[in-house]
C-alpha cells in the first residue's frame, strides 16, 4: 500500500497509553490474594477503565470496599491523572 500511495479508510480506535514511568517503587503485597475483607472499609481497592464518549476517550475510576464488594465511590473525566482518582 505504501508503494502505491494507498491509505486505508477503515481504522480501529486504539487507546495509546503514556509511556511515562510512574510509581516504580516496589509495593509490599499486603493482601496476598486474600480478597475477603475482615471489616467494612478495611480494604478498599480501585479500578480505572476507559470508554469512548463522542469519539473521545473518557476515564472512569471506581472505588470498591472488599468487605461486601460495594462501590463506595467513583469519578469520571477526560484526563487520566491523580485528580480523577
Amino acid at each position: 500500500m505504501n508503494k502505491l500511495g494507498l491509505v486505508s479508510k477503515y481504522t480501529v480506535a486504539q487507546c495509546k497509553p503514556h509511556k511515562q514511568k510512574r510509581n516504580e517503587d516496589p509495593v509490599k503485597n499486603e493482601l496476598n490474594r486474600e480478597f475477603d475483607g475482615q471489616a467494612p472499609y478495611a480494604v478498599v481497592v480501585s479500578d480505572l477503565t476507559y470508554v469512548r464518549v463522542n469519539y473521545k476517550w473518557n476515564y472512569v475510576c471506581v472505588l470498591v470496599d472488599l468487605f461486601n464488594r460495594e462501590i463506595i465511590g467513583y469519578s469520571a473525566g477526560i484526563h487520566k491523572d491523580a485528580r480523577l482518582v
